[in-house]
């Protein structure tokens, strides 16, 4: 279940005090059970069947006992955060100048999901013919798939670029470790494996290239990784589980290049109507060089 930073700490705040139930509210325990596509009530709010299903958003389960848990657990969640907010609606936060700003970014942000979700969603799957002309085209994750069996220095992802560019020319292991030694960067050494099932096919297609030993960088999950390959092993990858994998893996590309392209298409039109302060206006892009003239 995906769980918002706020609702995490209603979620830890109620752990905290012992009291994550809210069988029911003082002062209405002789009112009207909710029924039907109300599933709680807090005072004058209706919390309704289809706010519990936002909460409970990738959620996917057979098992109905586990379902009904998740659903509880989702709630409760639901319920606490109901009741914290009403508290802090009393108190007049939400007329407070700094509320009134994140709100709207909150909501702006939602609105640019919600909009993504929209484009995603139009894009047409790739078919079958498609499939198979992206299994031919990858031996390395199909017919000939790949698992490189790799040694890895693991650091934080740097925030400086010049430390990026000093990593670029080294070739080994060893030179990466002097190298981050000498700038007083942490870093550690581990092993494992690279399955080109799995991973980006652009990355694949560039690890297969390169010379014997030599290092190759990439980021993952906010850290940097230095990898050198010590061995490849070959264990195909075929039949109807490789092609449902193709297309997926032909969907995703194709969706984010699709939703890429149009949000780009919109700021690019919108952005000429935009008027700045003259203190804050954007860099003026250098003009592209004049074509040379045919000889």
């Amino acid at each position: 279940m995906t769980i918002s930073r706020a609702t995490a700490l209603v979620a830890i705040s109620c752990l905290a005090l012992g009291a994550c139930r809210f069988p029911g509210i003082p002062g209405l325990s002789g009112a009207k059970a909710p029924s039907g596509q109300v599933v709680a009530n807090v005072g004058d709010k209706e919390i309704t069947l289809r706010e519990l299903e936002v909460e409970l958003a990738g959620v996917n389960t057979p098992d109905a006992k586990t379902r009904k848990a998740a659903e509880q657990q989702a709630l409760q969640m639901v319920v606490a955060r109901t009741i914290l907010a009403d508290e802090a609606r009393k108190e007049q936060l939400d007329k407070t100048p700094d509320f009134a700003l994140q709100q709207e970014r909150t909501i702006d942000g939602l609105l640019v999901q919600t909009l993504q979700a929209k484009l995603a969603n139009a894009v047409p799957p790739p078919s079958d013919e498609e499939a198979q002309r992206f299994i031919a085209d990858h031996p390395d994750i199909f017919a000939q798939r790949k698992i490189f069996v790799v040694d890895t220095i693991r650091m934080a992802r740097p925030t400086d670029p010049n430390l990026i560019k000093g990593l670029e020319p080294l070739k080994t292991l060893p030179q990466v470790e002097d190298f981050l030694t000498a700038n007083h960067i942490e870093h550690g050494r581990t092993s494992g494996n690279i399955d080109a099932v799995g991973a980006d096919p652009k990355l694949v297609d560039q690890i297969v290239k390169l010379p014997p030993n030599e290092v190759f960088l990439y980021p993952a999950n906010g850290v940097l990784l230095v990898n050198q390959i010590r061995e490849t092993h070959i264990v195909p990858f075929e039949g109807d589980q490789a092609t449902k994998y193709a297309l997926a893996v032909l969907k995703r590309q194709r969706t984010q290049e699709a939703v890429a392209r149009q949000l780009h298409q919109f700021v690019e039109t919108a952005a000429k109507t935009v008027r700045y302060n003259d203190a804050y206006k954007p860099a003026t892009p250098p003009a592209a060089p004049a074509p040379k003239p045919a000889a």
